[in-house]
């Protein structure tokens, strides 16, 4: 899954805008008015940037992290890249809803070794060091726009982790991806190496309001 990642500084931002020009994509759109660099991670509901692919225009703005339930009762986060196009609340978004969201880093709750009580916190990273840019979707919400993190099974040193991960895409995968031209389908075989080590000890399960965030 990804319940939380790391918060974009204002250097990465740049980077962010930097690759997207290299690419040749517009930002047709930048709205990144008011984005908080204070929060130490983003959390399901917190606003965040994500890059939005929508009708030949890309945009460069904040969202909620995770879809409003219909019952209004917390927020899904997570899509599974194996029924995402089956799901009545991804699947109409799926061929004009994509997005990307950057993180220099998410973060992962290992399960305990036998005999151990916690779970250990890591932070996830490109083994490279490079930005990640997570495949998502994206809709108009109640409240503003609001976007989920597409996942997969793990690859690489996540397998050890976690039994998900995010998709991860490298940065010529992005124009395919934005644009439509990726097809669902692919991005369960994506191969992405990533590097993990111990962030912190918490107690019980994973973050965030157990009541208030959900996959799917």
């Amino acid at each position: 899954m990804c319940g939380r990642y790391s918060v974009l500084t204002e250097d990465e931002i740049i980077e962010v805008r930097s690759i997207i020009q290299e690419l040749s994509l517009r930002l047709a759109r930048d709205e990144l008015d008011n984005y908080r660099t204070d929060l130490q991670e983003v959390a399901p509901t917190n606003r965040a940037p994500f890059v939005a692919g929508n009708g030949g225009e890309l945009a460069f703005g904040l969202g909620q992290f995770g879809f409003r339930k219909w019952d209004g009762k917390g927020v899904i986060i997570n899509a599974k890249v194996e029924t995402v196009h089956e799901k009545s609340m991804f699947k109409e978004h799926i061929a004009r809803g994509r997005c990307v969201i950057p993180a220099s880093g998410y973060f992962e709750w290992k399960l305990p070794a036998e005999g151990e009580k916690k779970k250990i916190k890591h932070l996830i990273k490109d083994s490279a060091g490079n930005l990640l840019f997570m495949a998502g979707l994206w809709r108009d919400g109640t409240d503003g726009k609001e976007f989920v993190v597409i996942t997969k099974e793990p690859c690489g040193g996540v397998s050890d982790i976690h039994d998900r991960m995010p998709v991860m895409l490298r940065h010529d995968q992005l124009e395919a991806w934005l644009s439509g031209t990726m097809q669902i389908a692919e991005l369960a075989s994506l191969d992405f190496e990533c590097i993990g080590e111990p962030y912190a000890e918490v107690e019980n399960a994973e973050p965030g309001d157990a009541g208030q965030m959900s996959l799917f």
